[in-house]
């Protein structure tokens, strides 16, 4: 769909004829950007959108650096320390990143290289208005249809409109440039995809050398949302729609349902607001279908024994009931990390283990784990034809994507078709296949039914499928999230 509207575009708007190349325009914009002069720097940028004003003091010496940003109600914060890139989220967990996107993402492998005519990188032409500026179209297979234009008397970028699965044009504008230690910096960014909470403003306020005294850039220690002393049974029941845990906030008892494969905790926005929970934020992200997401501060929660003190959520919609239970939020990766989580699929109990965990005393295999986005992608494979699948305690069925599918030697039959996928914001359409010969974590589980959307905002190129409880069910499973490791022990 992406590359029909922008097809669209192309036709509506015609070009003037360039006299240099893709590989060229590419070239002479890295040129005209410059790179930062090696040294200790204190930058400080002003970000608004989605209803908040941010604060963002980024921090370089040398190749360690840390971006702090910063309002009323929370903190977060990225960097890199030793080579190693790191995330901290709202909660103060920090995860390490495998920074596993840039070489695989398609779009950035396809400006990284593009003179390969693989990459499907193409100069349009120059545009007819002033200023004028050199068009590029990037149409890599499995990315993102974009269009970047550059001025064609410096070869800044002006632009960038992009094409995405989620049917939405998403447009970056960079103003200002102005020249800094080397660089030539914009210090103006616009970034909106016609939905206004998604509207955000970046100005760049200072640049500057970092005094002498300024600390060193170190990576901050994460924090965990609970202690543990000994292993801990938390109360779960096991049910069709998932694992779903007993929740206490504010001296009420709600269901959750424990996902590994959320990013972070939720709860319902009709729920926040009956607790009396205060929304900050918003914005609008594509799940399946359109969703809108603020956060809230809870002051003190409980889970089985655990007492939980000052957690940020996620404000979403996802109220619904299943297994006579109503599942009003998600405890995902904050919850999880906290912990070694044990989940035991035969005897139906979910364990806390404080670290370390000893996985050799219980026969495990162990299984690296990437975080990057607080969801664990694991290698496995169909057919001998490896893929990184996410590791989804909260989807009931396994995914494969199409495009991971089309790699596999056979034609897996079709089972069933028109059927869906359950999504927070709708449904995807999708077919059941069944897939030969998974291999997951050195151990051969046989035959699988898969679903295989046919078409979806979940279907990232960085991701080749979803690993579900039908699969995960055959194991038992500890998640060591400070360990990026998975140990898996056949049920």
């Amino acid at each position: 769909m992406g590359a029909l509207l922008g097809a669209a575009v192309l036709l509506l708007v015609g070009y003037l004829p360039a006299n240099l190349s893709a590989p060229e325009i590419v070239a002479r914009g890295r040129t005209a950007r410059g790179t930062l002069t090696t040294g200790r720097y204190v930058i400080v940028d002003r970000i608004r959108g989605g209803g908040m004003d941010r604060i963002r003091t980024t921090r370089i010496d040398g190749a360690n650096s840390i971006a702090i940003v910063q309002n009323g109600q929370y903190t977060t914060a990225s960097g890199v320390y030793n080579g190693q890139g790191w995330n901290q989220d709202e909660n103060g967990l920090v995860l390490l990143r495998s920074d596993f996107r840039r070489f695989v993402d398609p779009n950035n492998q396809a400006l990284l290289h593009p003179e390969d005519k693989a990459y499907g990188v193409r100069v349009l032409g120059l545009t007819a208005t002033q200023p004028q500026e050199y068009v590029i179209e990037v149409n890599p297979p499995g990315g993102s249809d974009q269009y970047r234009y550059y001025d064609a008397k410096t070869f800044l970028l002006d632009r960038f409109v992009t094409f995405d699965a989620d049917l939405h044009q998403h447009v970056t504008e960079f103003s200002d440039y102005r020249p800094v230690f080397s660089t030539m910096r914009p210090f103006h960014i616009h970034s909106y995809d016609g939905r206004p909470q998604n509207d955000t403003v970046t100005d760049t306020i200072s640049v500057e050398k970092a005094p002498p005294d300024n600390p060193a850039v170190i990576m901050p220690v994460s924090r965990r949302l609970f202690d543990l002393e000994k292993p801990t049974v938390i109360p779960a029941t096991f049910g069709r729609s998932g694992i779903i845990v007993r929740v206490t906030i504010n001296g009420r008892g709600l269901d959750f349902l424990l996902d590994s494969g959320a990013s972070g905790l939720a709860i319902d926005a009709g729920v926040a607001h009956q607790l009396g929970l205060t929304a900050y934020g918003l914005s609008n992200q594509t799940i399946g279908g359109d969703v809108n997401i603020s956060h809230t501060r809870v002051p003190q929660m409980q889970v089985g024994p655990l007492i939980l003190k000052d957690v940020t959520f996620s404000v979403v919609p996802l109220s619904r009931y299943e297994d006579g239970a109503r599942i009003v939020g998600i405890l995902g990766c904050d919850f999880i990390a906290s912990a070694v989580l044990g989940i035991d699929f035969q005897k139906s109990t979910v364990t806390m283990y404080p670290p370390p965990f000893d996985w050799h005393a219980i026969g495990a295999y162990a299984l690296p784990l990437q975080l990057d986005d607080g969801i664990p992608r694991v290698q496995a494979s169909f057919e001998g034809v490896p893929g990184f699948f996410l590791v989804d305690t909260g989807a009931m069925a396994t995914v494969a994507y199409q495009t991971y599918v089309e790699r596999l030697k056979s034609s897996p039959p079709l089972l069933e078709q028109g059927l869906n996928l359950s999504a927070v914001g709708g449904v995807v359409p999708a077919q059941l296949k069944r897939l030969t010969d998974l291999e997951f974590g050195g151990i051969h589980f046989g035959d699988a039914a898969v679903f295989v959307p046919s078409s979806s905002t979940f279907n990232l190129s960085d991701y080749d499928g979803i690993l579900g409880r039908d699969v995960l069910s055959e194991y038992e499973l500890f998640f060591d999230y400070a360990k990026l490791q998975l140990y898996i022990k056949p049920a």
